[in-house]
């Protein structure tokens, strides 16, 4: 059996790396197909000969795969099926013309039970955590069971991107240390995968021998490599693992890497296990600089002083800083987004990052901003950026949207240039332009080579796959 991945994105998916390794583990092939690296990306699909489509979908993805999903079916007579977090909260999705099935949660059993039932020619309407659309009828089959060991799967299958020249150039290897999360920020949909998971561990953690397993893998198979990139929400969830880890992560020389960690866990002790374990940057989500904002609104109760400690840390201990910050919250004032310049300005942030909000439908966030007036009630899926980095549907509805929406564009030079945050009071009363345009893509350009710790000409590269991606929506 042959099963093709469709995504356009230019990036590797660990939902199809970890699937992919499952089936071929299993005697199956894949193959990954990618919108902007293909003449005709749908004939190239076709001459592939697939047994079944996958796509992996996050929202604002959404109707670029149903597109897509229609234009395949106009050739190829094979079962569709589409799985990521997009399907995994809205099943519905399976109504979609040209989408057979949806995959809610974890892809790795489910789908290889169904490309086995598929292969035997047996009925597959009753897999658990797969909905499917069968002669007008959908069979609801709820969420499947979490994968709770999940050091039971291989090594995510990283040889499926090969046939791009930019992954077999890639220098920056993500690796995956655990799943979930335990936390209930009300802009993240932590809160709602307990729910639909409602009995079942959500969080879960690798194994570091695994873990350090597949790190010497990289190394043997992978001479490029220069970094890793551990792609989780908080590395330092456990105390004793997050330990071991930097211990034995250490004694291996494991490769600089960058992680994601809560500011309440730094201490002394945290950050000198991490700069001997070889972190060159850590994240810290400051999300905004308005305390009040950030314990009423996002539930994210972390006072200001503990991110500027933690900041003062990190970086005495030569770790660059990076933060994730957020602008149009629900309420906000330019005098509010303002206060989350001045914070990173304290902390003296190396990689000031700001997002506007995107508030997904399902989340706290969401509910809140559609009852205090914040969202249009004409608000759908496509309102939300695919990309989440330039436009927030929230805007148009605050008082100062006009003034934030320049301070977002400017925020990394507020931050960063002695002085600029000055001119800011004044250049918030300009309308957003060319101009703020350019600066702003310039910044995200810098920052995003900086802290992946790859060339700017790479990070260009990933700019202008962006750049149709936002065309195409």
């Amino acid at each position: 059996m042959k099963i093709v991945f469709v995504q356009n994105l230019l990036t590797p998916y660990f939902g199809v790396m970890y699937i992919s390794a499952v089936l071929k583990k299993e005697g199956h092939s894949t193959d990954v197909f990618i919108e902007g690296m293909h003449e005709d990306i749908i004939k190239e699909i076709r001459d592939a000969k697939p047994d079944i489509v996958g796509f992996t979908c996050v929202t604002g993805e959404h109707r670029w795969v149903e597109r897509t999903a229609r234009e395949i079916k106009k050739y190829l007579n094979v079962p569709i099926i589409v799985g990521g977090p997009h399907p995994t909260y809205f099943p519905e999705m399976v109504e979609a013309e040209g989408v057979d099935m949806v995959c809610q949660g974890d892809g790795e059993i489910a789908v290889s039970e169904l490309i086995k039932r598929i292969g035997n020619k047996e009925s597959y309407n009753n897999i658990p955590g797969i909905w499917v659309k069968e002669n007008g009828v959908i069979y609801r089959n709820g969420v499947g069971k979490m994968i709770e060991d999940i050091d039971s799967l291989p090594f995510p299958d990283r040889s499926v991107y090969e046939k791009y020249n930019f992954f077999k150039s890639e220098t920056e290897m993500p690796v995956c240390v655990s799943r979930g999360c335990p936390f209930n920020c009300t802009f993240c949909y932590n809160a709602s995968k307990k729910k639909l998971y409602l009995g079942q561990k959500v969080v879960r953690r690798r194994a570091i021998d695994n873990i350090i397993s597949e790190i010497n893998f990289l190394r043997e198979n992978y001479p490029l490599m220069k970094s890793v990139i551990f792609n989780d929400d908080n590395l330092g969830l456990e105390k004793s693992w997050f330990n071991e880890f930097c211990e034995k992560y250490g004694k291996i020389g494991g490769p600089p890497f960058f992680a994601s960690i809560r500011s309440d866990f730094i201490n002394e002790d945290s950050v000198k296990r991490l700069k001997k374990a070889n972190c060159f940057c850590l994240s810290l989500g400051v999300e905004s600089g308005n305390a009040k904002m950030r314990k009423e609104i996002l539930k994210k109760n972390i006072p200001d002083e503990v991110y500027i400690n933690a900041a003062k840390l990190i970086k005495e201990k030569g770790i660059k800083v990076r933060t994730s910050n957020m602008f149009f919250l629900p309420g906000e004032t330019i005098d509010m987004a303002f206060e989350t310049v001045y914070l990173n300005k304290k902390m003296k942030t190396d990689y000031p990052w700001v997002y506007p909000l995107q508030p997904y439908p399902g989340t706290e966030i969401y509910e809140y901003a559609v009852k205090a007036g914040f969202l249009d009630k004409n608000f759908s899926f496509d309102n939300i950026d695919p990309l989440g980095i330039l436009e927030s549907p929230v805007e148009k509805n605050l008082k100062d949207g006009k003034k934030i929406k320049v301070l977002q564009r400017l925020f990394y030079y507020g931050v960063k240039v002695p002085g600029f945050v000055y001119f800011l009071k004044l250049l918030v009363l300009v309308p957003n332009n060319f101009i703020f345009e350019l600066m702003h893509r310039f910044s995200i350009l810098i920052t995003y080579a900086s802290y992946h710790q790859i060339n700017i000409f790479r990070a260009l590269k990933v700019a202008l796959q962006a750049n149709k991606i936002e065309k195409r929506k």
